[in-house]
């Protein structure tokens, strides 16, 4: 009897190791659908990148329908009443001239800094790899301007 409880032993650990297994990846199974499929995909509360360094989204001004859109989502996430809703709105445009007196002191330190950079970068590459990046940054600064309000 003992040879035969040998055997089973295994067996017992295996079929724990197997549900386990099973348990584990249908937990990360379910992550995944309700990440994907269930939860829906908001707009982000932050303005995108656009350009060299993050920095460079937060460089340029909002447009209206941006500041809108940003109030919009605070509004429906912190469920703020209308008298909350109008102060922000008061807040936004408030301090809307402060943000721009500010990217306009730092923005030529950031562009100097950015073509620094990018001079730094261009004497590692060969001469043939130097024009593809410019060309590459040129696009992308092309880019940059055409979805620039």
């Amino acid at each position: 009897m003992t040879g035969l409880r040998r055997s089973e032993m295994p067996a017992r650990s295996l079929a724990v190791v197997v549900i386990t297994a099973i348990v584990v990846a249908s937990v990360f199974a379910g992550i995944a659908i309700d990440r994907i499929v269930l939860r829906p995909a908001s707009t982000p509360a932050v303005l995108p990148d656009s350009g060299f360094h993050p920095l460079s989204s937060a460089l340029r001004s909002p447009t209206p329908q941006e500041r809108q859109r940003l109030r919009a989502e605070l509004s429906r996430q912190l469920a703020l009443t209308p008298a909350q809703d109008s102060a922000f709105e008061a807040i936004m445009a408030h301090r809307a001239g402060e943000f721009s007196a500010l990217r306009d002191e730092i923005r030529p330190r950031v562009e100097r800094l950015v073509s620094d950079v990018r001079s730094d970068m261009e004497q590692v590459l060969t001469p043939a790899q130097r024009e593809r990046f410019r060309q590459i940054q040129l696009r992308r600064d092309a880019e940059r301007m055409s979805s620039t309000p």
